[in-house]
């Protein structure tokens, strides 16, 4: 019987520490996306989204410069 009830406290005891573990994993991923800037760019008056789906040089360049200097860049048109 001592060896049932060791085996279910061993058990519930890592249960415990993955479930602490993924939420303080998912704590210090939402910290890390919350200091991510987000930059919008306003296009120029007549641009429409339909022209810039394929992409045009601008975002190119943007695009670019951002790699360039290490940065990440997620293009969404809304």
């Amino acid at each position: 019987m001592p060896l049932i009830i060791t085996f279910f406290v061993l058990l519930f005891g890592s249960i415990t520490a993955v479930v602490y573990r993924l939420l303080t994993h998912r704590e210090r991923m939402a910290e890390l996306e919350a200091r991510r800037p987000y930059i919008t760019l306003q296009l120029p008056p007549g641009t429409s989204v339909e022209e810039l789906v394929g992409g045009d040089e601008l975002t190119r360049q943007i695009e670019e410069a951002c790699r360039a200097k290490g940065i990440d860049a997620d293009v969404d048109f809304e």
